[in-house]
């Protein structure tokens, strides 16, 4: 008992780590200022802050374990928006995002060392607060506390400072284990026209801020302060480590791996071919794959083969769907078959192949072989579809020929001259399936249920877009009640072996525009790299029913005119899947839908629970100015899997992206389906 509390003792110094708190911007640091600590990696955090004369509304995404984004959208009380308050905006607002990397962190030398990081705040928009600067930071755990000295320019400008005290922070069960008090010498200017924007916020009796703060494990923190010696501050957040999630509950629902009964009779007058179908197709169903191809026959090199096409449901990870798979195979194939060859089949084409020799199958059956044994001795390969001059076929079945779908439909705006938020609630429904010859198609419904966008305009009243109006119309859609039909598609994707895939897709895919699409990708398996190319040809819908209209809208000045208006968009695409760091690159070059020639460049990273985080960048020849300056397209996107809220395993995913403005540049229609990301998901770990 004396080695086993020993080593308790020290497992959990080893995991010891001093909390981290977080500034009124929700950057790792103190009250204004911020310091070189950041959380984990894959954590999320929304939080608000009341810093007088400010209302913020804050994010956070620690996207690499040294990487820190956070995003401020600050509401200045009391001062009138001079263009857009008269219509109900409200008061004046201003939007930011701030970068912090680390170089390194306290952890990293168990806290011998201090951490080191450099930051950029406010570097996007109008860059009314931005910063630049250096911290270190040193953490002092057997005085249960850490220290900042850091340097800045432009709004915090000079020497600042920062340090927070938790007496009680080892103290696991006791209620104060989360509380603390923080002070910090704030070099931020405030007397400075150019560096406060808010006349109310230009009073600074000292430098000085204090405050306490308290926080409720790594989800809930909480604080109140004193700053600049004249006004109180207060701040909550709320955070998650979605990125290592495994779930809010548990998958009761989901079959355990096969294990039994075991039946591994040879083919025969015991066993027919019509029983192990059966036998097989029953089993599948139970672990939710789908059996729809069974072949039987001789290989090259005589030995008797069984091929199997498996449709692949509702895991997302390829080594869950290899642990099942290999469970199925020890304990239901007969005896006397000597391999197995499964393809694994997803959007009705076939992704990628397993080769199985029942050798080492059943000996992992029969616990003499570990799953990576087997893993390394049947590596994923290309897919070899069975001859069928050397094979017979047992057992076929066609895909699913429909399927129900119903889930919400939700969308949200920033910046209308009737608010600072819009949004649009609803729900759409609809079939899809496949027809003869592995033809996907996809139809939906969609009714708004709720919606405070009646008031926007789809002309922006400050910069209205000077180039054809390829997506800043998209307002005039989304106002529509009762029924419409935003997607309505046929897709047909072939796998042409050796890594090549096309796809050729027909229809209305989204709610503005339909036409033809056609798409090449090679994309060989275990490759990073991934080259496509695509191309499509699309007609502009009326705001209402399946009608297609030959006419856009384009200003000249503030004035519409309407020209003749057929489609087109066409690139070339570079992937590239960096799996040590988890990151995928992505570059689309060539002619967007309003004409605009450049390239679009994505950063994705994703996370071991399945979530993705995404940003993009467009640089084009459009000329689209805003405020007399040429934008480029940017925003992000977040992907959650719907599963870490589901008692079983489910493919389905949420996403949610935004642009920082919703402009006609560099914009693109979806064609039913990325060739790419419909292969990756199959091919994730």
């Amino acid at each position: 008992m004396d080695d086993l509390m020993i080593t308790e003792y020290w497992n959990c110094r080893i995991c010891e780590r001093f909390p981290i708190y977080y500034n009124h911007l929700l950057q790792g640091g103190y009250i204004n200022m911020p310091s070189a600590r950041m959380g984990n990696e894959g954590e999320l955090s929304l939080g608000y802050s009341y810093v007088p004369p400010y209302h913020n509304w804050n994010a956070r995404a620690q996207v690499l374990d040294r990487l820190e984004l956070t995003l401020n959208y600050r509401i200045f009380k009391g001062v009138k928006d001079p263009v857009l308050s008269e219509f109900g905006f409200g008061d004046f607002s201003d939007k930011g995002a701030n970068l912090k990397f680390a170089i390194l962190r306290p952890e990293d030398s168990d806290y011998e060392l201090p951490g080191f990081a450099v930051g950029l705040d406010d570097f996007l928009g109008t860059r009314s607060f931005k910063s630049r600067y250096i911290v270190a930071t040193q953490v002092f755990p057997r005085y249960n506390c850490e220290l900042s000295l850091g340097w800045g320019e432009w709004r915090i400008r000079g020497i600042f400072g920062g340090i927070i005290w938790a007496p009680f922070w080892n103290r696991p069960n006791s209620f104060l284990s989360g509380l603390a008090f923080s002070a910090e010498y704030d070099a931020i200017p405030y007397e400075s026209e150019k560096r406060e924007p808010h006349p109310g916020g230009r009073v600074k009796k000292s430098p000085i801020n204090i405050g306490i703060k308290y926080a409720l494990g790594n989800a809930i923190e909480l604080s109140a302060s004193r700053i600049r010696g004249t006004e109180y501050a207060f701040s909550g957040s709320l955070a998650y480590n979605f990125g290592s999630s495994k779930g809010f509950v548990s998958k009761t629902s989901d079959p355990l791996p096969y294990s039994s009964p075991v039946n591994t009779e040879p083919l025969g007058y015991f066993r027919s071919e019509e029983v192990l179908v059966q036998d097989l197709n029953f089993a599948f169903m139970e672990q939710g794959l789908e059996l729809m191809e069974v072949w039987l026959g001789y290989d090259n090199e005589g030995a008797k083969t069984l091929y199997m096409n498996v449709y692949n449901k509702i895991y997302r990870f390829e080594n869950k769907l290899r642990e099942r798979l290999d469970r199925l195979l020890a304990y239901l194939i007969p005896a006397d078959i000597k391999k197995v060859n499964v393809i694994i089949m997803s959007e009705g084409f076939p992704i990628q192949q397993y080769n199985y020799c029942m050798y080492f199958v059943r000996r992992l059956g029969a616990g003499c072989m570990g799953r990576h044994e087997l893993e390394v001795l049947t590596p994923i390969s290309e897919v070899k579809k069975p001859d069928p001059y050397l094979y017979s076929l047992l057992f076929k079945q066609d895909f699913y020929r429909m399927c129900f779908v119903l889930f919400p439909d939700f969308r949200s705006y920033f910046g209308s001259a009737k608010g600072k938020f819009k949004y649009t609630l609803g729900f759409n429904t609809g079939i899809d399936g496949y027809l003869p010859y592995e033809i996907f198609y996809s139809f939906r419904a969609g009714y708004l249920v709720l919606s405070d966008i009646d008031d926007v305009n789809a002309v922006d009243r400050l910069n209205p877009s000077q180039i054809i109006n390829v997506k800043t119309d998209l307002p005039l859609y989304l106002k529509q009640r009762g029924l419409v039909f935003p997607e309505f598609y046929l897709r047909k994707i072939n796998n042409w072996g050796s890594g090549v895939y096309t796809k050729f897709a027909v229809g209305y895919f989204e709610q503005s525009y339909g036409g033809c699409a056609y798409e090449f990708l090679y994309y060989p398996v275990c490759s990073r790299w991934a080259f496509g190319i695509e191309g499509a040809v699309l007609k502009k819908r009326n705001h209402t029913g399946f009608g297609f209209t030959d006419k856009i809208r384009k200003f000249h000045g503030f004035i519409p005119t309407y020209r003749k208006f057929l489609g087109s968009q066409y690139f070339a695409n570079l992937y590239y899947d960096c799996r040590e760091i988890n990151m995928e690159f992505r570059i689309k070059a060539g002619q967007f839908l309003a004409r605009d020639l450049g390239v679009r460049y994505e950063i994705s990273k994703y996370f071991e629970s399945g979530m993705r985080l995404t940003g993009w960048y467009t640089m084009t020849n459009g000329r689209d100015k805003i405020n007399n300056e040429t934008y480029y397209d940017k925003g992000f996107m977040i992907t959650l899997p719907l599963d870490i809220f589901y008692t079983c395993s489910s493919r389905r995913q949420w996403r949610y992206g935004m642009s920082a403005w919703l402009r006609d540049v560099g914009f693109y229609s979806t064609t039913g389906g990325e060739l790419y990301y419909l292969i990756n998901d199959q091919r994730q770990r």
